[in-house]
Order: C-alpha cells, then structure tokens, then sequence
C-alpha cells in the first residue's frame, strides 16, 4: 500500500493525523493498525489511551517496536474484530481505513459501535470504484493479486445506512483522490449520546 504507484498507506497516515487534529480524542481504538501507519502523529499528551486491534501478530509485533516507548498509552489486541465476542473499554474515537472491503459489514459495524463511547466518532475509509484502476493495483508483488478475489467495494450509501441501523449518523464525508485515478470516501460518523 505504500509502494508510489498505489500511495494508499501515506493517505491513510495522513487521514488519522487530520482526525485527530479536528477531534482530539482522549482515547483511540485504529481497527486493522497493521504496523502503526500514522500512529507517528498520536499526541499522548491529549490521547491517554491508544489501542491497536490486528488480527496479525507480525504487524502488532512491528507496531509495538515501532511505537512502544513514544506511546507508553498504547494496547494492542490481536484479534478478528468482527466476532460477536469482541469487546474492548470503549474509546472516544475510532479509525477503521480499508477493511470494510474485506469483512461483514454488519458484524465489524456491530463490534465498533460496541467500543464506542457516547458521542464518539467513527472514521471510516472505503476504497471509490474506478473507471481507470482494478480495485487491487497490480504491483511487482504478485502475491497482492491473491486479494482481488476476497475484496468487495462497499457504496458509501450501503455503509451511511448500516451506521444508521446502529446509532452512527454522518457528520460529514469527503473523496480523497489517489494515484491511478482511484479515491476513497471517508465518512465522519458520531454514536448518538446517551
């Protein structure tokens, strides 16, 4: 994601740092963190509490070595966030970027909603179809292609209705264009107060 023809991972970085600057959250669950993309803009100083949640121990393993004494607030959870199961102590905000295309949306929508405070905002990254690019970038790494078959665009609609269905309405959405004349839709979604 990081590679210059796809650039997706810096958008992503840039994204949380932009939430996080507007929101300021005291406590922050990033769903599929990976290794910590973005974690680099985190002021400890407001966000008391960072939580991780990877279902890849590797990544965790990195993002720990990465981030570990720079976010002394920082949990991680290795973890398929989607199982009905799934819980943490709520957060303030939650960042979720590019994993809609891969899971439930109902069951992962259910578990964030679960983690989040009263009055807390979800942000959400989906990949737009486009005209120009295949969903998955074709790179020099064939083994990427392997994700072609298990990825599935989700319409922004489709998503702003589901978030409804559980107490999540938008505040606010914006496209972001990428490289390879793809963008993503990122949707601001606030759980309704108690």
């Amino acid at each position: 994601m990081a590679l210059p023809e796809v650039f997706q991972a810096q958008t992503l970085g840039k994204l949380l740092a932009s939430a996080l600057a507007e929101y300021a959250p005291e406590s922050l669950a990033v769903f599929g963190c990976t290794t910590g993309n973005g974690f680099e803009h985190i002021d400890t100083s407001q966000t008391k509490r960072v939580v991780g949640v990877d279902i890849n121990a590797e990544y965790l393993a990195i993002l720990k070595n990465r981030f570990g004494i720079k976010i002394p607030c920082m949990q991680t959870i290795e973890a398929d966030f989607t199982s009905s199961g799934f819980r943490i102590e709520p957060v303030s905000m939650v960042f979720a970027g590019l994993l809609f295309e891969y899971v439930s949306i109902r069951a992962a929508l259910d578990s964030i909603e679960r983690c989040m405070l009263p009055g807390a905002m979800l942000i959400a990254v989906l990949q737009l179809p486009s005209a120009e690019s295949a969903p998955v970038t074709a790179t020099q790494y064939k083994s990427l292609e392997l994700l072609t078959p298990l990825m599935r665009l989700v319409s922004p609609e489709e998503f702003m209705y589901a978030c409804i269905d559980i107490g999540l309405y938008e505040v606010k959405k914006e496209a972001v264009p990428l490289k390879m004349g793809k963008a993503f839709h990122v949707g601001y979604y606030r759980k309704e107060a108690e």
